[in-house]
């Protein structure tokens, strides 16, 4: 079995290759997008990248966060020629919603200047807020043919805020220092990676289950997408659903009138073994105020449900799985139901358990879990039902966590407003799970 540290070495390796500078913008060939990699910390369940940034360059382990508006990292030991603070009230500034000035005592360096633009770093794991330089550095990215590793590119100027180390407390594993954030706005990675390199405004997830046999895919930029051993691009064989606004920020700190820039679907309803399960469906619909709805997060660890969808969900499982003879065990927190694997046999999509269906919008559109996205083993011969109870009152209904939605393509179009999906990848003896080598 690979270790993580021989992983990141190959990965390393793999990005000896042509570096380039990505000016005005440097347009790549047809066919090719921008990857990052994808690994998974198995103790808390959170996904990470890395990436190299500054002159020298210096590796930047961070967490992977949908929902985050911009990129942020510990700035403690950054060493860099090229870094550059933007000032308060910069044009710079304005683009990355900069709202405060900070200072420093102390002797300057990245993270500690005077009269500095200052946006808010958050990490949603500890839930710590707090305000933050605004510099840019160069960071360098690698090109993909959606096979394999290409070339490398140094992109200029690109914007983030150096945290201090007060906010990396609670991301996972030892060497995590910061936070990428997808989110629609003009300072994520995604939009300032499409923007250097004039892609197109999408970007792709293929988040492992593991990292010990490989590593999962950050895409910007749209197909092709090749999950190795399987030959045909992925991109094209996705089914679709819109993306929905939430006209209420769900932000940490937002101005009023504020939309929320994160990720939401329409689920219409909810089936256990093609059976639909009761529950007040205006609980799907987001309200004036922002409330209900279905968001996708990655730093959710499992899919977090209204008391009223989940306690219903959960009967209609159990049930569901008494037919098939599957034998119910005690639960074990924080999931409601548990059974005994030797009952469940093994499939190539997990345990063999009462089908899941959220039927999206859209004509004859479902999002399927199979046995490996909705069971969790929890100890040797029990599984659980992976799903949480997110209380009576939750801002959002449905929070569709990382366990859900592991080992397939996930395709964002921010351009038109779509979510795109793939089968589970076990369908074809595959997963997210793979080496890309150049």
């Amino acid at each position: 079995m690979a270790s993580s540290q021989t992983l990141t070495t190959l990965f390393i390796f793999s990005l000896l290759t042509i570096s380039y500078a990505a000016t005005d913008p440097f347009k790549l060939p047809k066919q090719t997008n921008i990857h990052f990699p994808i690994r998974k910390n198995q103790t808390s369940l959170q996904y990470y990248t890395t990436f190299e940034a500054g002159n020298p360059q210096s590796q930047v382990t961070a967490l992977i966060d949908l929902g985050a508006q911009a990129v942020w990292f510990d700035c403690t030991s950054y060493v860099s020629s090229s870094y550059k603070r933007s000032a308060c009230g910069s044009n710079r500034c304005k683009k990355a919603l900069g709202s405060v000035c900070v200072g420093c005592n102390s002797t300057p360096r990245p993270g500690c200047s005077n009269n500095t633009c200052g946006v808010y770093a958050f990490n949603p794991l500890t839930k710590y807020l707090t305000a933050q330089e605004l510099g840019e550095d160069t960071v360098r990215v690698t090109s993909s043919d959606g096979h394999s590793i290409r070339l490398s590119y140094d992109v200029p100027k690109f914007q983030f805020s150096c945290a201090d180390a007060g906010i990396v407390e609670g991301l996972p594993g030892d060497n995590t220092k910061g936070l990428v954030g997808f989110a629609r706005t003009d300072v994520s990675l995604v939009s300032q990676i499409s923007s250097a390199f004039s892609l197109a405004k999408k970007f792709a997830l293929c988040i492992p289950s593991s990292s010990n046999k490989g590593l999962g895919d950050i895409f910007i930029g749209g197909g092709p997408y090749y999950m190795p051993p399987r030959d045909e691009d992925q991109s094209l064989d996705l089914s679709s659903t819109p993306l929905v606004i939430n006209p209420v920020s769900t932000a940490p700190i937002f101005s009023e009138g504020d939309a929320s820039d994160e990720y939401f679907i329409n689920v219409k309803s909810i089936e256990v073994d093609h059976k639909r399960v009761a529950f007040n469906s205006s609980l799907l619909s987001i309200d004036s105020n922002g409330v209900g709805g279905t968001k996708i997060s990655t730093v959710v660890p499992y899919t977090t449900l209204h008391s009223s969808i989940y306690k219903p969900l959960v009967n209609d499982f159990v049930k569901a799985a008494a037919v098939d003879g599957i034998k119910r065990v005690a639960s074990v927190a924080p999931f409601g139901a548990c059974f005994d694997a030797k009952t469940a046999p093994k499939t190539l999509v997990g345990p063999a358990v009462p089908d899941i269906d959220l039927i999206l919008e859209g004509i004859n559109i479902w999002f399927t879990l199979y046995g490996s996205n909705t069971m969790v083993e929890v100890k040797k011969n029990v599984i659980c039902l992976a799903f949480v109870d997110g209380g009576a009152e939750p801002r959002t209904s449905i929070v569709l966590g990382g366990h859900q939605l592991e080992n397939r393509v996930l395709e964002f179009d921010l351009a038109a407003s779509k979510l795109g999906f793939s089968q589970p990848l076990q369908l074809w003896n595959t997963s997210c799970s793979h080496y890309r080598l150049s």
